[in-house]
């Protein structure tokens, strides 16, 4: 993939700018096309995001960075894909083989099965993982399901003990809305202190009405929000006024963020706009629109930086965002 000249002009015009020399991404995936079995199509329309990519190999994110931040240092918490389809196994040993290596700037988290012992978790910190990646796609009951019928209470003990990361995609419809979902993130929050604990995605709030019917009921839990994959700048602007710039870690989701568009959102939904052949594409603009279309993740900055100045913040923040907040979460030097 190359960046084109649109691309060119937004980063060095609009993002650059403000930008830290060090980047600390805190959602990234890596994994080969090898470890991932046949996904029906059914599957592909309920996750729209796994038919836009379920393969970023180490050299191809290296690549990917170089590509979207040049000159920039770019460290990545990463992780391997988190559905039902992927050999897991296979996956945590390609992420732990990955982190091994410096040229990779990066720390990993162990994608963790439900019906795993406790054991395995302790295992895999003690081999390097600095903590792990539960998914609701591995709990039995699918998606509309408890956060401990993906992620049980022994696993969260092992974390707790080690002052493990816990990266947490929120399960059911209602993302951050759902009271049995801020109910839950209470209760580990109480009950595991020494977890660290980052819910992925702003809680998956990518609307606003989402986001005002749930941030506001977490502003006194010790939780960390990324911002991967959410291109809302009012989601953004609201998540900075109730947890500050300190609890809000920049995450980008890739490789799905390189994906070319815009997002639309309306009420409680969004409606992807891309130039991509999906087969969910359906909502398509005219050829010379689509032309000047650029990457999801530039969308995601471009969004941050507009709540950033919003709420009358400057680089400042905004660096705190995108470098050392992670970078103190993920234990780099300074």
């Amino acid at each position: 993939m190359k960046r084109t000249d649109n691309d060119a002009i937004v980063y060095e015009e609009k993002i650059a700018p403000w930008l830290p020399k060090r980047i600390v991404d805190c959602h990234v995936h890596v994994g080969l096309p090898d470890f991932v079995g046949p996904i029906s199509p059914e599957r592909s329309e309920a996750i729209w995001a796994m038919e836009i990519s379920n393969s970023q190999s180490w050299s191809e994110l290296r690549a990917n960075l170089e590509l979207l931040f040049p000159g920039k240092d770019v460290w990545s918490l990463a992780f391997g894909w988190v559905y039902r389809e992927v050999d897991i196994k296979a996956s945590n040993d390609y992420v732990l083989s990955g982190i091994s290596n410096p040229a990779n700037r990066a720390r990993g988290l162990f994608v963790s099965r439900p019906e795993w012992d406790a054991s395995i978790i302790e295992e895999a910190l003690n081999y390097g993982f600095r903590g792990i990646k539960p998914y609701p796609d591995l709990a039995p009951q699918g998606q509309e399901c408890s956060i401990f019928d993906f992620l049980p209470h022994s696993h969260l003990s092992i974390l707790d003990k080690t002052g493990g990361l816990l990266m947490l995609h929120l399960p059911r419809r209602g993302r951050i809305a759902d009271p049995q979902n801020i109910r839950e993130l209470r209760e580990i929050a109480d009950k595991y202190p020494s977890v660290k604990i980052i819910v992925a995605h702003i809680g998956r709030a990518y609307c606003l009405p989402t986001a005002q019917k749930g941030l506001p009921q977490l502003a006194d839990v010790n939780l960390y929000f990324d911002t991967a994959a959410n291109l809302n700048s009012d989601v953004f602007r609201l998540a900075l006024d109730i947890f500050g710039p300190e609890r809000i870690l920049y995450g980008s989701d890739l490789p799905i963020m390189m994906m070319r568009g815009f997002r639309e959102h309306v009420g409680e939904t969004y409606i992807n706009y891309t130039n991509g052949n999906y087969s969910w594409n359906k909502n398509r603009k005219g050829p010379a629109e689509e032309a000047r279309y650029t990457f999801y993740l530039y969308e995601e900055l471009l969004a941050l930086i507009d709540a950033v100045r919003s709420m009358g913040m400057g680089q400042r923040e905004f660096h705190r965002i995108m470098n050392s907040n992670g970078t103190r979460l993920l234990g780099l030097t300074t």
